[in-house]
């Protein structure tokens, strides 16, 4: 059994805590670009953008790249697009999926990306606490925080295991032990793409591309991955985002969480690339907490086509552990 609290996590990062009431020395502030993908939710989608219309920090231009199967959306956008000058919407002719983040990303001006799922929530001040440590610090490629999961509602929901508070104050935090600890438990406690603010630069692969892949169900896993390969991640205590769960999120789909029984193995050697995992020991522990995760997911998702894929899967994990 994993053990997810405090003691466990103190002792696997080292970390320090830093001055959460520093200010940028800039006369002009970099632009912060909002990434929004928006598909078929614009009772969803009108609370996540006014979320990010309330944020402290200037300037943000807030990207809309809408992938909806009808003008639902489209429709909803109208007065916002009328009233907001830095709010850019597209509206697809056909649906991209993943290419929807790419495109997003393209169209973005600013020098900082955050997206922002359109079922989730931003805290206002959120951009303005992350963006400080970005404009003090030179070594920080990623900036996440504590989250708070929401029911379709609004209302709060117990945490999970990957939702779990790591530290009780702001802390640096070493990338490759920070990748190491999410490789080593199978969990991405680092947040979704709501979660975590990056410098635009830092991303060499377009969004949910590790060593030329494009991932599916770990497509921001992998990316955070690529970004602490380069630099220290900056983790606040205090909740700045809000993660929706609902029935129609693509997360909970079969088809999506089965991919991830192929994508693990995939993100675990790509990972060794950028220096993760640098020993067998690591590597060890990271195969083993996938079979972990495949044998939970096997039995909690009773379809035949995934159980196959999960057999298959620990077949390979037990064929790699028996070669070290």
């Amino acid at each position: 059994m994993i053990n997810w609290g405090m003691k466990l996590v103190k002792s696997v990062f080292k970390y320090f805590s830093y001055d959460s009431a520093v200010q940028p020395a800039m006369l002009k502030p970099p632009l912060v670009s909002v990434l929004i993908p928006a598909y078929n939710r614009p009772h969803y989608l009108q609370k996540a953008l006014q979320s990010a219309l309330d944020q402290t920090y200037e300037p943000i231009e807030i990207i809309i790249c809408d992938d909806s199967t009808n003008d639902e959306v489209k429709s909803m956008m109208i007065p916002y697009i009328e009233k907001y000058p830095n709010i850019k919407y597209v509206k697809n002719p056909s649906v991209l999926f993943l290419r929807n983040w790419h495109k997003c990303f393209e169209l973005s001006s600013g020098e900082y990306i955050n997206y922002l799922m359109d079922d989730d929530l931003f805290e206002p001040d959120k951009i303005e606490k992350m963006m400080s440590y970005f404009l003090q610090r030179d070594d920080i490629t990623l900036a996440t925080s504590w989250r708070q999961i929401i029911d379709g509602e609004g209302n709060p929901l117990p945490a999970i295991p990957e939702t779990m508070k790591l530290y009780e104050q702001t802390a640096i935090v070493n990338g490759i032990e920070l990748g190491n600890y999410v490789l080593t438990r199978c969990r991405n406690v680092i947040g979704e793409p709501t979660s975590v603010l990056f410098r635009k630069k830092d991303l060499v692969e377009p969004f949910g591309v590790y060593h030329g892949r494009q991932y599916v169900l770990l497509n921001d896993l992998v990316s955070w991955l690529s970004l602490l390969s380069k630099g220290n991640a900056v983790y606040f205590a205090e909740t700045l985002s809000y993660f929706r769960r609902h029935q129609d999120q693509n997360s909970l789909k079969v088809p999506i969480v089965a991919k991830g029984v192929d994508e693990w193995l995939e993100c675990i050697d790509s990972a060794r690339k950028d220096g993760f995992l640098g020993n067998d020991e690591l590597l060890k522990a990271s195969l083993n907490a996938h079979r972990e995760y495949l044998q939970s997911f096997r039995t909690w998702y009773d379809y035949r086509d995934f159980r196959q894929a999960a057999d298959e899967a620990m077949r390979r994990i037990e064929s790699r552990l028996h070669s070290l």
